[in-house]
């Protein structure tokens, strides 16, 4: 391929992924018996590898409605999934598939989608739809204002056979990528390719924080089940950061508004650190639920991937916000701690002192 070659896609997807927290826990076990052989635990096996990743409980993926819709000129059709992870989570996935298109009518396709309010609206009537399948299999449901968003650029054949090498060097992927209609500078593109990765001469995966380039001939979707899974994590991350947030200002404000502790306010203060080492226990135990949720077992190409994306959408960052949030916890707990069995120890002398006080008096009366 080369500058004055303009390549014509011959078979294409895009996929449209909006993720929501909508429930404390979902019970997978209850989704797949409500769906029956339509339900689909996740499974990535590349070969010839086998179990390149274990899920410690694999979230369950079914099709739903399709839909149709008038974009960039065209009239498209849309496939649309969704996953449920046990932490809460639903994905809704719209598939658009795109055959014999030229890259300049690609790009804008793409930027024309990611500025639809039709598929926004679409999503969300979907996700209606997948609330009510689930039903009693959400525990404690409640949407949260807290979503992601990403969107796959899912390539399989071009016209003619390709070099990825030579595509990537030809093509400027930015302006796709960051769906920009003008060419971008070398630097924003070198940056770009600085997560690109190949396993072979006519694959490769270009990642971005909000969106990704896969060029698969197989066809394999394990790659993009592996970005949307990350996507997950980065939601339920950021969802229980802000309620670690709220936690520590409800924490303080208790400790502001009982006053300084007493030997008369032991029982509030013991309430209190009851509390925040019920939040600590809680916390804790969900985010070590999510960071364990999929390990990488065999398979280092997909591993790349994989923390790739977790360090493009920052996953770590969030988890050590958390963690810190939760130290701040712990720390308060050790001080109402420490503060509780001061106060113990005093109220203790107190009633050993009133005791000798009364057995002297009683002493003096009974003479």
């Amino acid at each position: 391929m080369n500058k004055n070659t303009t390549a014509m896609i011959k078979s294409s997807r895009i996929l449209i992924y909006r993720l929501y927290d909508v429930a404390n826990e979902i019970n997978l076990l209850k989704v797949e018996d409500k769906l029956k052989e339509a339900a689909r635990r996740l499974r990535i096996e590349r070969r010839p590898f086998s179990k390149a990743f274990e899920f410690a409980n694999p979230p369950v993926g079914f099709q739903l409605r399709g839909a149709e819709k008038e974009i960039s000129g065209r009239r498209l059709r849309i496939n649309v999934y969704s996953k449920a992870y046990d932490y809460g989570v639903v994905s809704i996935i719209l598939e658009i598939s795109v055959a014999d298109i030229d890259l300049p009518s690609f790009e804008r396709l793409a930027l024309s989608l990611e500025d639809s309010r039709d598929i926004d609206e679409e999503c969300k009537r979907q996700l209606n739809q997948v609330l009510l399948i689930l039903g009693d299999s959400l525990v404690m449901p409640t949407v949260s204002s807290f979503e992601e968003d990403y969107m796959i650029f899912f390539i399989e054949f071009f016209n003619a056979e390709i070099d990825i090498d030579d595509f990537l060097d030809n093509y400027d992927i930015s302006k796709l990528m960051l769906y920009e209609e003008k060419a971008l500078s070398n630097r924003i593109r070198n940056e770009l390719m600085s997560a690109r990765f190949s396993y072979y001469r006519n694959d490769c995966v270009v990642l971005n924080w909000d969106n990704a380039l896969i060029i698969e001939p197989s066809g394999s979707m394990e790659i993009p089940d592996i970005l949307e899974f990350a996507n997950a994590q980065l939601l339920e991350l950021r969802y229980y950061d802000h309620i670690m947030s709220k936690e520590l200002g409800a924490i303080y404000d208790s400790i502001s508004s009982k006053g300084a502790l007493s030997i008369w306010k032991i029982k509030k203060y013991e309430e209190l650190a009851a509390k925040v080492m019920k939040t600590i226990t809680e916390l804790t135990d969900i985010t070590e639920k999510i960071d364990n949720s999929l390990k990488v077992t065999e398979d280092v190409y997909y591993a790349r991937i994989y923390m790739a994306a977790l360090r493009l959408l920052k996953v770590k960052e969030w988890e050590s916000s958390i963690r810190r949030k939760l130290d701040i916890a712990s720390n308060v707990y050790d001080m109402l701690y420490r503060e509780i069995a001061n106060k113990r120890t005093e109220l203790l002398e107190l009633t050993i002192v009133i005791l000798i006080i009364l057995e002297i008096f009683l002493f003096f009366i009974m003479r």
